[in-house]
């Protein structure tokens, strides 16, 4: 078979053009068309997901700047009112908020949170030490660095010297129920003569603030029952991942640092406060100021006996006088034989008084030296008989070296741990801005300090956008 060639003839005149490259520049015209068309459709949709996170960003920073402007000025910490000044935390009223700075309703949930109250405190600790780190560095703590170990060192010392103590006070008492009555006549040219151990026995009977505090100045009654701080109720806790914050090495010595410019002691009270007493309450913990007060006396009372009955012991002028009393105390009972325990027992019951000599020393303001020498021991013996009397004068000459109330504060705060102080500052804390602050409404556990939204937008056609947006005070 044959094939023919298929030709086509144009008449004479016409011109004839290849189509090939028409073809293919129509194609390629389609392919660019296609590639803008993607790339501007691609650039809509990023714009629109650019737009709706910035909205998200805008929101959340704007729920942020709604800070608790009282937290801050009163006590330096950033802090978001979760309730809305209605004093019940829920996520909507923080979401409904959003949508007053323009987020969407319904594309948003808190995925994780936390509140100041947090991981017993912790987030409070960390803006303090932020705070104080930006503010004054390390040199803030430098006087308080190995502090801490010195403080438990006297602590054993007190405990050691209380068990010595008790044990030497069930020896008096024996003594004292073998003599009979605690105050006896004798004969001669002492006239009459009060037995030290009676004494001794009468002050710890007596409440410490009472002899120890100066008459003329009235100690606060005040009290917080009925009011349950955030460390004695249940609380509110914050959920989710969020990222975790360095732990820092000297937390408590930053949050010691903290306390005096914040919170107010017997020495510097401010009668306006719930508590007036508000560094007592860090270390009693209990809810009254006249409680508080009486422990952290007691606490430096125990302090000071040690040191005070080892000065006592290396006076021998001092031992002297006491054996001379003990002497005259014990023929007074019946038992000569007993005069050295009791001498042991007036040399206790002497340091006992200078104790309480110190303690008024330290709440007039003055200084007390860590270790007693001949100038600076204030009591004598005469004067131990009449400590808690009528006679007694209740005053002190102040001292002008050594530790002061406020060391003392120091050195108990450092035997608490780091979780109890940062829940009892949090209670003092909330109860100020409560009854002082004009804040009712305000709840540690739903003060908000970090925040993660997650975030699901409908773009168009279908199409979502999934983000995260995390914002925290710093």
């Amino acid at each position: 078979m044959k094939v023919e060639k298929y030709s086509r003839s144009f008449p004479d005149g016409v011109e004839t053009w290849q189509a090939q490259m028409t073809v293919m520049t129509s194609l390629m015209i389609l392919i660019l068309m296609t590639f803008a068309a993607a790339i501007l459709e691609s650039t809509s949709l990023q714009t629109s997901k650019n737009i709706r996170r910035a909205d998200v960003e805008r929101s959340v920073e704007s729920v942020f700047a709604e800070y608790q402007k009282e937290l801050l000025e009163e006590y330096d910490i950033f802090g978001l009112d979760g309730s809305y000044e209605t004093g019940s935390y829920t996520e909507d009223r923080v979401l409904d908020r959003m949508t007053v700075f323009g987020a969407i309703a319904g594309e948003n949930q808190i995925e994780a949170i936390r509140f100041l109250s947090d991981n017993e405190g912790q987030e409070f600790a960390d803006q303090v030490c932020r705070y104080l780190e930006n503010l004054y560095g390390i040199d803030m703590i430098q006087d308080l660095i190995g502090r801490e170990d010195e403080a438990k060192e006297q602590e054993e010392k007190a405990i050691d010297f209380q068990k010595r103590e008790e044990e030497n006070e069930k020896k008096m008492d024996e003594v004292l129920a073998s003599g009979g009555s605690l105050e006896e006549s004798g004969e001669g040219s002492e006239g009459e003569i009060e037995n030290p151990l009676g004494v001794l026995q009468k002050l710890k009977h007596r409440v410490l603030a009472e002899i120890v505090l100066p008459r003329d100045r009235v100690i606060s009654q005040k009290s917080v029952e009925g009011m349950a701080g955030v460390s004695g109720r249940t609380r509110q806790e914050g959920k989710g991942n969020l990222p975790s914050v360095e732990a820092n090495a000297s937390e408590k010595l930053y949050l010691i640092a903290y306390i005096p410019d914040h919170f107010k002691s017997y020495t510097k009270a401010e009668d306006d406060r719930p508590l007036e007493y508000e560094q007592e309450y860090l270390i009693g913990g209990k809810q009254n100021d006249m409680e508080n007060l009486q422990i952290v006396l007691n606490k430096i009372r125990r302090f000071r006996m040690a040191p005070n009955f080892l000065y006592l012991q290396t006076d021998e002028t001092k031992k002297a006088e006491a054996k001379v009393l003990a002497g005259i105390v014990s023929a007074l009972l019946g038992n000569p034989g007993l005069t050295e325990v009791v001498a042991q027992g007036v040399l206790m019951a002497w340091a006992y008084g200078e104790s309480i000599m110190d303690l008024r020393v330290l709440t007039a303001g003055g200084k007390v030296p860590s270790v007693k020498t001949k100038e600076t021991w204030k009591l004598s013996l005469s004067g131990l008989l009449k400590l808690g009397t009528t006679q007694d004068s209740g005053s002190s000459s102040a001292g002008e070296s050594g530790l002061s109330y406020e060391d003392y504060l120091k050195m108990l705060s450092l035997l608490e741990t780091k979780e109890t102080l940062r829940m009892r500052m949090l209670d003092l804390l909330e109860w100020n801005l409560k009854m002082r602050l004009n804040c009712p409404f305000f709840q540690a556990d739903a003060c908000i300090t970090r925040m993660r939204i997650q975030s699901i937008c409908q773009l168009r056609r279908g199409i979502t956008y999934q983000f995260s947006t995390y914002y925290a005070y710093q």
